[in-house]
């Protein structure tokens, strides 16, 4: 069965009293669109993507407030991993299950 096409591609990332959460832990998106990381929380976050060739970055952070939005290059169909590292807790992120990137072609 096909998976649909999210039209918000918006990770966003927060801490709270159970721990730092990322909200769309499960991201689909196609070579050439774009997903935006936004950290609502009050202290940097890391992020670092499994594989090197989905953005043109694998690896950064973001200030208290601040958001990147990058673009899914040309790669393979695939799931690809990613996690976030909060400093509010100092532990990595949670989601529904592992944050993932998943490209459908």
């Amino acid at each position: 069965m096909p998976v649909p096409m999210s039209m918000n591609n918006e990770v966003l990332i927060t801490c709270g009293e159970r721990g730092c959460k990322v909200s769309r832990a499960f991201v689909i998106s196609l070579p050439g669109k774009t997903v935006r990381f936004v950290n609502q929380t009050k202290k940097d976050v890391f992020i670092h993507v499994s594989h090197d060739k989905v953005f043109k970055t694998s690896r950064f952070s973001l200030t208290p407030g601040q958001d990147k939005t990058l673009t899914v290059r040309r790669v393979q169909r695939g799931i690809y991993p990613f996690a976030v590292f909060c400093k509010c807790n100092g532990e990595f992120c949670t989601g529904s299950s592992m944050p993932i990137i998943i490209v459908p072609r």
